[in-house]
This record gives structure tokens, sequence and C-alpha cells, in this order.
């Protein structure tokens, strides 16, 4: 493994084709490069280190093919910064990250925890964090999304993928084409959605107070939820948009 010594605003950024690659946390001060496989193939990457900033790239003419043998293991202090692009590779993320920029073809994304601002783009690749305390926007044609815990703002757009979301008390805006949308627990602002024949299924903290304007044109609606009661105040009050052609909508 190869070490580099970084200052306060550690950073990443990983150009490959087909490879996998897997962060990990290590102490603070320096990031570890560690890259496996053939040696006739490890020679196709160059590893370029910046003030803060590590560069992991495929050398220029490399073909896509090149690299699927391979495997990168990064260990980077936590609140490391992410910009990452590749073809067919998986990307895992053990340890808490600050700001991402991602954008990946067929591969899945594997975050355990977001802390600052991030932007996911994938084709058919399914997208997977853990704990998002920032903002975060997501595209993805066909892969899934799930976040099990969002403390900020989101905005996801999918095709066919489905969108499953755990706690959630940000800012929630959610298009589909296809795909399902299911919330375990709602207790944000502004919840705002849009599906063809996608269903949504959505769980509300007891006795909030929602202002809804739901659409479904040929789906069922069904409110399942309890709501306020008595003289005291609903502890949340947040605004709701759902609108679907063919999906049903239940609130729970």
């Amino acid at each position: 493994m190869r070490e580099f010594a970084v200052g306060d605003r550690p950073e990443i950024v990983v150009a490959v084709f087909s490879t996998d690659v897997d962060v990990v946390e290590g102490g603070d001060g320096s990031i570890g490069v560690e890259i496996d496989g053939p040696k006739q193939e490890l020679e196709l990457f160059e590893i370029v280190h910046t003030g803060d900033i590590v560069t992991i790239r495929s050398r220029k003419g490399v073909r896509r093919r090149v690299g699927r043998g391979i495997s990168i293991r990064l260990t980077v202090p936590a609140s490391t910064s992410v910009t990452a692009r590749t073809a067919s590779g998986d990307l895992r993320f053990s340890v808490p990250i600050s700001d991402a920029e991602i954008n990946v073809a067929s591969g899945d994304v594997h975050l355990a925890s977001l802390s600052g601002r991030g932007r996911i783009k994938t084709a058919s690749g399914d997208i997977t964090i853990g704990d998002i305390a920032g903002g975060i926007r997501i595209s993805t044609a066909s892969g899934d999304v799930r976040i099990d815990q969002l403390g900020g703002d989101a905005s996801i757009n999918t095709a066919s993928g489905d969108i499953k979301l755990g706690t959630t008390h940000g800012s929630v805006e959610v298009r589909t084409a296809s795909g399902d949308v299911t919330v375990r627990r709602f207790s944000g602002v502004m919840f705002e959605g849009a599906a063809m024949s996608g269903d949504f299924d959505i769980g509300l903290v007891p006795g909030m107070s929602i202002e809804a304007d739901i659409q479904t044109r040929s789906g069922r609606f069904r409110n399942l939820s309890s709501s306020s009661s008595g003289k005291n105040e609903p502890s949340i009050s947040a605004t709701m948009r759902l609108k679907t052609m063919s999906g049903d909508v239940t609130l729970r």
C-alpha cells in the first residue's frame, strides 16, 4: 500500500473503468492506496498526489474492458470528499464521507454516511446510503434507491427503479415512471412526488398536520394515518403534493 500525507481537507478522485473500489476509514493525515491484480494491468493505472488530493485513474488510451481483474482499496480519514467516475465497477464507502460527486454506468454505489452535499448518477446501478445529514441529488434509470436515514433535503429521479426511504426529516422531491416509492417514517416539512404507474406508501408521524394535494387518475387512495385531535397543536406541519396516473397512494 502507498501512503500519501494530506491536510485537514482530504479529497480522493477516482476515474476508472471496470474496477471495483472499496473505501475504508483510516487515521487522520494520510490516504492509503492499494491496487491488487495482474502486474501487467497494474501499470495501466496512475496515482497522482497534489496537496490534499489523491487521484487514482486509468491511464490515457486504456480500453474500457481493462481493469475487470483489478480491485482498488483506499484508506482515508473520516469526512473525506469524493469525486468518482466508473463504467461498470462498484463503489463501496464504509467510511463517513463529506461531499460526493459520483457518476457510474452499471455499477452499484454504497455509502455508509454522507455529512455534506452529494450528487449521484447511475444508469442501471443500485444506490444504497445509510445516513445523510446534508443534502443529496440522485438520478438513475433502472437502479433502485435506498436511504435509511435522511436528515437533509433530497431530490431523487428514477425511471423504473424503486425508492425506499427510512426515517426522513428533510424536504423530499421524488419522480419516477414505474418505480414504487416507500417511506417508513416522514417527519419533514415538504414531500413532493410524481409517478406514472408507481405506488406511494408513506408513513407519517402520529398527529402531524398535513396540507395535502393528492391526485391519482386510476389508482386508489387510502388514508390510514392517525390525525391530530384535541386542543394540542400538531408538533409537525408539512406540505405534501403527490400525483400519479395509475399508481396507488397510501398514507399510514
